[in-house]
């Protein structure tokens, strides 16, 4: 093999795909007519390739139902988390701490799911929840309960939502910063 072999060599996908400029694929093509050796290289190049199966030893299936029973675990655990949070630090233990703590769980959440209506669900419905049931255990009617109920989760979610926005501008500026 001589130099013009190994160019040729080089130059063959491209002009198998017509990709070459015409002066390079006439140089090309003479060379194949007087090289054998680059005349069959060119032959082979242009075949199919036999293409086999992959196996893979993974099982699907059973792959997705480990990683749904994970994402179902995560979320049971910041239900939870947001039911402590509900019980410990709400305005009906007159206690502020919950500003901080809805803030920083409407923060973590949107950052792990990436999904404010997540965000909406586990900040609403355990203080909505709790504070039906905290007020129908003082006696307050029905339509008074849901009512202040409401206003209560509302305040709540009003901090994890900044939160959320908190969580949003993070990768915001994360993006940005691995775009430069």
């Amino acid at each position: 093999m001589n130099k013009d072999c190994y160019i040729v060599e080089d130059l063959l996908p491209l002009y198998n795909e017509g990709l070459l400029q015409e002066e390079t694929t006439k140089w090309v093509e003479a060379h194949l007519k007087s090289c054998e050796n680059c005349r069959d290289l060119a032959s082979l190049s242009n075949e199919p390739l036999d293409k086999e199966p992959i196996n893979s030893s993974i099982d699907n299936e059973k792959m997705m139902k480990k990683i749904n029973f994970k994402i179902a675990f995560y979320q049971i655990i910041f239900v939870a988390i947001s039911f402590i949070f509900a019980i410990k630090t709400s305005l009906l233990n007159e206690s502020f701490g919950f500003i901080l703590s809805y803030t920083v769980l409407g923060l973590i959440t949107y950052l792990f799911y990436r999904r404010i209506y997540l965000v909406i669900t586990i900040a609403f419905i355990p203080n909505f929840i709790w504070s039906i049931v905290d007020s129908l255990s003082n006696e307050a009617t029905v339509f008074h309960a849901i009512v202040g109920s409401a206003f209560l989760a509302f305040v709540h979610l009003i901090f994890a939502i900044i939160g959320c926005v908190i969580g949003l501008l993070v990768l915001k500026i994360r993006e940005k910063g691995e775009t430069t």
